[in-house]
């Protein structure tokens, strides 16, 4: 992934109730939103995820970002296998 100044990356996040989860960078949102399913499939059920906007954060000392809006949010569901999506939009 070679990221110039202006490109938007999508940062996936999930967690559960106890706190454990996982999370990423990637440049496509499509592979946001599938990783962002798999992390929520590991967890248990009730954890919640989203995907956002993000940009790199060429002032900061260290590397980071600055975030944007909220895509994408899903929620393992409760009962059951599965995954419940909410799309906020794409962008």
């Amino acid at each position: 992934m070679s990221v110039q100044a202006d490109d938007v990356l999508f940062a996936w996040s999930a967690r559960d109730h106890s706190g454990e989860g996982s999370c990423g960078v990637t440049d496509e949102p499509g592979l946001a939103e599938k990783r962002l399913h798999a992390a929520l499939d590991a967890l248990r059920p009730g954890a919640v995820g989203v995907v956002e906007l993000v940009r790199l954060d060429w002032d900061a000392r260290q590397p980071s970002y600055v975030h944007g809006a909220v895509v994408l949010r899903s929620r393992r569901k409760a009962r059951g296998p599965g995954i419940s999506a909410v799309v906020i939009g794409r962008g």
